[in-house]
């Protein structure tokens, strides 16, 4: 039987069973003959203790924390409600109900026969994400782009037709797939639209509006 160290910022090695100390050794045989999920080993190779779970063979931190893990942050909901007065915007109600509703799908397709985009739940829209050193909610990251963008891109959404920064900055992003970001344009009936926040300039509109998300 070979074991993982969890701790793959300090240790990660795997190990046999039989390097264990004669107690943890002993323990593992008797946890895996009653499929234990759950028993508690020192790595023989760092000496920090961890979970292992003896049917699926998975090594888990418990002792010590990743000091390289992102760890997310999020603004409260006043927080995140004074955030969209501020700024003067507003996400549909019914959009909201949507999302604590249990008909509501994380994942949609946008684009015909394209990769599907990850619909971001009410926690996912208050969290606190950077854009060029800022730090800005997800539903209002448009802003942080359209900011970074202003001096630096001239006549902005040109090619379209349809977008000034200003117009961008309103915006509010409702999911995600890689570096595309799907967003509401609330002037046109709450057409959806894509920002490639890869690709600087680039917006594309799909021919769905907020409504054939809520239905699905």
């Amino acid at each position: 039987m070979k074991i993982t160290c969890p701790y793959d910022w300090v240790c990660g090695k795997e190990f046999a069973a039989d390097q264990l100390s004669t107690s943890d050794r002993e323990f593992l045989v008797n946890a895996t003959a009653k499929k234990m999920t759950m028993m508690f080993i020192e790595c023989p190779e760092c000496n920090v203790m961890f979970s292992y779970n003896t049917v699926s063979g998975e090594s888990t931190a418990s002792d010590l924390t990743n000091p390289h893990q992102k760890v997310k942050a999020y603004k409260t909901l006043k927080e995140f409600n004074l955030i969209l007065k501020k700024d003067k915007v507003e996400i549909p109600l019914k959009y909201l109900d949507y999302l604590k509703s249990k008909k509501v799908k994380p994942v949609q397709e946008i684009f015909k026969d394209q990769e599907s985009f990850k619909i971001f739940n009410t926690d996912e829209l208050r969290e606190i994400v950077n854009i060029d050193g800022k730090q800005f909610v997800t539903a209002r990251q448009l802003k942080g782009y359209a900011l970074s963008l202003k001096g630096v891109i001239k006549d902005y959404g040109k090619e379209s037709g349809f977008f000034t920064l200003d117009n961008l900055a309103d915006s509010i992003t409702i999911g995600e797939e890689n570096s595309r970001l799907l967003f509401i344009d609330s002037r046109d009936n709450n057409s959806l639209w894509v920002f490639y926040s890869d690709g600087g300039d680039v917006i594309e509109k799909a021919n769905l509006v907020l409504d054939d998300v809520i239905n699905g």
